[in-house]
Formats: C-alpha cells, sequence, structure tokens
C-alpha cells in the first residue's frame, strides 16, 4: 500500500475511532498472539492498536529460564504505556484475556480515570473451573514456602480450548516449542506467586475502578474460572455500565476457540460505542450468546 493510499484510508476512519488506542493484555507467561483475532479487527477498523509484552511477565523466546517480576512491576509497565498514550489518545480501553484480565483491573484500579473502558475475557480471580483439581487449596505452600522452589506447572489437555482441531494443532506447537497461541506449555512457581498477589490486590480493591465502562466476556464450560467469577466482578464494581455476554461453546481461550467470532464482534461493537459516546447503561446481567 503506498502512502497515498494509506492516507486516504485513514481520512475515512472517524476521528473518533482514530483517538481511541487499546491496550491489549495476554495471558500469563504468553504473548499477543492469544489475542491476533481481536487485534486484527480493531486495526481493520481503524483504532489504534497496543499489544503490551511486559518483562517478567510474558513469555520470552530468548530466556531460558523465565524470569518472574513483582506484579508491581507488570502494572508499571502498563501505568506508562496509558500515560504515553494518553498524551495523542482521548480515550484507552485496556483489553485482558486470563491474568490479562487481572492486569487491566488492576492497572485501572492504579490509573483511575486514565483509563476509559475494559474489556475482561475469561476474567480468573478464583480458580473454580471444572477443571481444576481438589489440591487446589495447597499451592499457597508451593507459592510461599520453600517447598515449592523447584515446582513447575505443566499445561496439559484441554489447553483452554474446546476445538479438536485447534487443542491438536496446540499439542503440535507444544511438542516442537516451549509456547504455542494458547500459551507457554510450563509456568513456574514465581509467575504463578505474582499472579496469585496481583488477584488478591485486585480483589481486595475492586470497588476502586473508576472506569465506567466494562464488557466482561466469558465461557459457560471454562474449564479454569466458572462464571462465578463474573458475580465476583458484579458484586466488587461500582462502573456505570457492566456488561456480561457468557458464550456457549468454548472453554477458557475464547479468542481461539468455537465462539472466537462472536468474541470479536462483542468487543469491536463495544469499542464503537467507547468511541463514538453511546454506551448505554447496563445493569448487571448476563447474557448468554
Amino acid at each position: 500500500m503506498s502512502a497515498r493510499d494509506s492516507s486516504d484510508q485513514l481520512s475515512v476512519v472517524p476521528r473518533e475511532v482514530q483517538r481511541t488506542a487499546v491496550v491489549l493484555l495476554h495471558g500469563l507467561c504468553s504473548t499477543p498472539d492469544e489475542l491476533l483475532t481481536v487485534q486484527s479487527a480493531l486495526r481493520a477498523r481503524g483504532y489504534a492498536v497496543h499489544p503490551l509484552p511486559i518483562d517478567g511477565y510474558s513469555f520470552d523466546a530468548s530466556a531460558p529460564l523465565q524470569h518472574a517480576a513483582p506484579y508491581e512491576r507488570w502494572l508499571d509497565a502498563i501505568q506508562a504505556k496509558v500515560k504515553a498514550l494518553r498524551q495523542e489518545h482521548d480515550r484507552v480501553m485496556l483489553v485482558g484475556i486470563s491474568a490479562g484480565s487481572s492486569l487491566a483491573l488492576g492497572a485501572a484500579i492504579r490509573c483511575g480515570r486514565e483509563v476509559d473502558a475494559l474489556v475482561l475475557m475469561s476474567t480468573t480471580l478464583r480458580f473454580d473451573g471444572w477443571a481444576i483439581p481438589r489440591t487446589q487449596f495447597l499451592l499457597p505452600l508451593a507459592f510461599y514456602t520453600p517447598l515449592g522452589r523447584l515446582w513447575q506447572y505443566r499445561e496439559r489437555p484441554p489447553y483452554g480450548v474446546k476445538n479438536e482441531r485447534v487443542r491438536a494443532w496446540i499439542e503440535r506447537e507444544l511438542r516442537h516449542r516451549k509456547i504455542s497461541r494458547a500459551g507457554s506449555s510450563v509456568l513456574g512457581v514465581g509467575h504463578l506467586r505474582e499472579h496469585d498477589r496481583l488477584i488478591r490486590h485486585v480483589r481486595r480493591n475492586l470497588n476502586a475502578v473508576q472506569c465506567d465502562n466494562v464488557l466482561a466476556l466469558h465461557a459457560q464450560q471454562d474449564e479454569v474460572a466458572s462464571v462465578a467469577n463474573l458475580d465476583i466482578l458484579a458484586r466488587g464494581l461500582r462502573c456505570r455500565s457492566f456488561r456480561t455476554v457468557v458464550v456457549a461453546n468454548s472453554y477458557h481461550m475464547i479468542t481461539i476457540d468455537n465462539d472466537r467470532q462472536q468474541v470479536v464482534r462483542e468487543t469491536v461493537s463495544f469499542a464503537d460505542a467507547i468511541a463514538h459516546g453511546t454506551m448505554p447503561e447496563h445493569p448487571c446481567a448476563h447474557e448468554f450468546a
């Protein structure tokens, strides 16, 4: 595409859209590839989209051992990005999936009114999905005592994906690499401990989120975090518009599973309402899609 063609394309994008920035926050020890479907759709619409790898949070292909930074540094990175984007944009929206949703909430607590909207996908403030083992309550021993120094969590089927074709592709990826579109093959205790600390911080301070507009997307069959996580949000948030959509045919990774197109449509529609100032007030009620 020539410079002139690019300029012509931008000229037909509404100014409200051009002045709206979107920050994408992927899952723990993973990559921005988790949100590629959303990224592509928003960019095609004309939004300024910024996937955000974070040192000590994201997967680092160059590092043989993945180092976890304190969760406060994760939030520092997002806050710095939000502040920079506010210099050139009128609105900033955060989109997160899984642990990225916890990051989005933590950043909204930190940034106050500088964050205009949140899209929370597969929010995990409590690990209570159908595939979580009963021994989950023992994890603090691994996180916070010397017992867990050498412990690692290894990803296993279904990898957050109901679609069998996508799941088989993920398995092939993990046989040859340490990472797939669904995340890292192994999570170290450091990352899991800092995520646990982040979740505790967010749950204590949900009512400090000043962002008025929140869309929460979740799978009815999420094997990691049940839809009860939406109730945690509903009880804690004080936003003007809080809308939830529960999709019916996916597991945890809803951006790459059977309902991915529905997730994309809901996210783009929400972004358009934010950009154009047409967001209606939504009472707390789950919508099943």
